[in-house]
Order: C-alpha cells, then sequence, then structure tokens
C-alpha cells in the first residue's frame, strides 16, 4: 500500500515517541507518567477538548465543522509486569516492566493522528475522538473508560482499533469479520479443606487432593461437554496451597482462564465447571468457590465495516486474512456500544522475531506508519500530494 508521503513525513516523530514511552512502561491504572507524557503531546496538537477518564486514561476531540458523525479511535496504554531482555538504548527504565505487548507502538500511532487532525483541521467531515484507554492487560480498562463517558459527548458512531501482531508480515494489515479474538473469562477457585497432621489425615480434609482431582475432572469438560467443532481452551496456570510437608492442606487457590468463540459454548462451560465443583463437594468433603475476576466479549468484526475496510486499500496484496485467535482484547465491550472494527497491525520480518508478552519483543518503528495511513484513509485526510 502506497503510504501518504505526509505520513512517512512523521517517522522521526514516530520514532522518538514510541521510544519515549517504551522507556515508561507502567501497569494497568497506575500509567501516571505515560498520561503526563501523553497530555502534553496532545496539548501540543490543539484538540478541542482533553479529559481525563477511568483514573489514568485520556480523551481528546476534534469537532468537524458540519460532521456527518463522530468516529473514534482507541489505543490501550498499559505495560506488563514482566523484566524486558532487549539491550537497545531505550530499554526499560522501570525495573521488573515493559512494554512487551506492543501498546508503546498503539499510542505512538494516536499521537500522530493528532498531529494530523491539527494540521488538517479543515478537512474534517467527522468529530474525532482519540482514547487512551489504560488497564487492557487483564483489568477491564475498557469498561471504566466507557463508564465515564468515552463514548459520549459527542456520541461515537463508530469506533477503530488495533494491535501489533508479530505473525502479520511488516507492510500488510491482517483482518477478518466475524469473530476474530476469543470471549475471555479470568477466574479464581478457591478449594476450602480442613487441616490436619499428616500422621492423622481422617481427620481432615486434604485440599490438596480435592484440588488435584478437580483439576483433572476440569480437563474432561471440554474433550467431553463441547461440539468438537467448537473452539475452546481451559487453562488452570497457577496453584498455590498448602503450609508444610507434614500437614493436611486446608486451602488451594488455583488461577484459571477460559477462551471461546461463542456465547453459548462459554455458558454451558461455565454451568458444567460449577455442577463439576458441586460434585465434588459432596464426593470429597472439601468446598470449591469459584470467583469470577474479569470477562471480556469475543472481537467481532461486523461484515460491512471490514467491506468498507477493504475499499480504504489500494492493494488488496496488503491486506492478509487472519485466522481466529485464542488472545482476547477488551477493545470488544466498545463493540457491544457500537460498530468497532479490529485489525492486526504486522510487524513481522523486522528487527525482531520475538512473540508478543516476550521479554525480548521489539519491533520496527517504521511498521507503525501503516497503521497511521489506515487511520488517514479512513477519514480522508491529506487529499492534496497523495
Amino acid at each position: 500500500m502506497r503510504i501518504h508521503p505526509e505520513i512517512n513525513s512523521l517517522l522521526d516523530n514516530c520514532i522518538a515517541f514510541r521510544q519515549s514511552l517504551h522507556r515508561i512502561p507502567e501497569t494497568g491504572f497506575e500509567e501516571y507518567e505515560t498520561g503526563a507524557f501523553i497530555e502534553r503531546e496532545l496539548r501540543r496538537c490543539s484538540p478541542d477538548r482533553i479529559e481525563r477518564l477511568a483514573g489514568t486514561g485520556l480523551k481528546a476531540v476534534y469537532y468537524a465543522k458540519n460532521p456527518a458523525e463522530t468516529v473514534a479511535f482507541r489505543a490501550d496504554m498499559d505495560g506488563l509486569n514482566s523484566k524486558e531482555l532487549c539491550d537497545v538504548p531505550y530499554k526499560s527504565t522501570h525495573e521488573g516492566k515493559m512494554h512487551g505487548c506492543g501498546h508503546d507502538g498503539h499510542m505512538t500511532i494516536l499521537l500522530l493522528l493528532a498531529k494530523l487532525l491539527s494540521a488538517h483541521r479543515e478537512e474534517l467531515r467527522s468529530n474525532v475522538v482519540l482514547l487512551f484507554q489504560p488497564a487492557e492487560e487483564g483489568k477491564g480498562g475498557a469498561s471504566r473508560m466507557i463508564a465515564g463517558g468515552a463514548m459520549k459527548n459527542p456520541d461515537v458512531d463508530r469506533i477503530f482499533g488495533l494491535h501489533v501482531w508479530p505473525e502479520v508480515p511488516k507492510g500488510k494489515v491482517g483482518i477478518r469479520w466475524g469473530s476474530m479474538m476469543a470471549q475471555t473469562c479470568e477466574f479464581d477457585i478457591v478449594v476450602h479443606g480442613r487441616s490436619a497432621h499428616a500422621a492423622s489425615p481422617q481427620m481432615g480434609v486434604d485440599a490438596v487432593v480435592s484440588a488435584s482431582t478437580l483439576v483433572t475432572l476440569f480437563q474432561t469438560a471440554i474433550s467431553r461437554n463441547v461440539d468438537p467443532h467448537q473452539d475452546a481452551l481451559l487453562t488452570i496456570g497457577k496453584i498455590k496451597g498448602g503450609v508444610a510437608r507434614n500437614v493436611i492442606a486446608d486451602q488451594v487457590t488455583m488461577n484459571a482462564t477460559l477462551r471461546v468463540f461463542s456465547k453459548n459454548v462459554y455458558d454451558q462451560l461455565m454451568q458444567r465447571l460449577y455442577y463439576m465443583a458441586e460434585g465434588l463437594t459432596v464426593a470429597t468433603g472439601a468446598k470449591f468457590d469459584i470467583i469470577e475476576l474479569m470477562h471480556y466479549p469475543c472481537v467481532d468484526n461486523p461484515r460491512h465495516m471490514v467491506e468498507d475496510f477493504y475499499r480504504y486499500m489500494d492493494d488488496m496484496a496488503d491486506v492478509v486474512l487472519v485466522e481466529p485467535v485464542m488472545a482476547a482484547e477488551d477493545y470488544s465491550c466498545y463493540q457491544q456500544e457500537v460498530p468497532g472494527l479490529f485489525f492486526f497491525l504486522g510487524i513481522g520480518g523486522g528487527k525482531n522475531s520475538a512473540p508478543l508478552h516476550n521479554g525480548n519483543f521489539d519491533f520496527d518503528e517504521d511498521a507503525l506508519l501503516m497503521g497511521l495511513e489506515v487511520y488517514r484513509r479512513i477519514l480522508g485526510l491529506c487529499k492534496s500530494g497523495a
């Protein structure tokens, strides 16, 4: 896809923004330094309004003279609790935290879009809302943004978002209509037993044994209760319990996730898990509490928006049809409010081949210009010199 000369001219800004943000990763609802940086750069682009939402999030609005609609663009802000392994000049300065999921790139694209909007205000046919959202990584920042008025005043008609994606080659974008990213639920299981000395196990209820039985039983939930043509994943990623080698454990905590593409399958599976826990209470004497912590809907692209997306592109070779992925995104919460499109921005084949959420994750900043170009075309900006 041919990138507009004005977009290419922003490469130095692109590198500076991304590397500055990369140095200061902060986790969910703690993006204070990040928010200050974004607000400072936004004010240089003179939006009509800037406001704080969801604690550390920001909303910037550009009004058109005779708007046909209001279009929103969203970028997530948070980093990961993960040690950065890349030895680069712009590596994280916050020990034990890094931008290992590319959110620094997402923010950079919206800051560059703000520069375009500032320079081409007279061309605006739509009101434009820029949303910088905290806490995408499992803390539900999107819901907090929506509750705080992200989609109101002005009322948003359409919303767009993206994610840098190593599996899509640099210079291309990946998209599909329908289910693109999984619906997910993060939940804990707390097993309550009764402690006793290991020499007298009959006096207690062993939470470790009960938890082990539950783990084994849960593995049948998908393989024996879900249509094999339906995609579903259940993972128990962490188990913690017990106090000593010679004491019957009175409590075990397990952290789990469930990922599906169908609400019906989700409801069926969660009901089955509750039934299994209830049955084991009778069988073992232990008590099982299932605590649902965070639920993200499926990222689901409306077909008409995908068809419009193809019309924005002048070369279909630059668009990759991607398969649905089991990763989740709380961008889906915006899609519950208004029609929304989400796509993958290719970064594969650049300076680094590490996957997302890896300590060695990195990418070429010039790959971000493709994302900015797509947003430019959606808004119809920079017509001169195109």
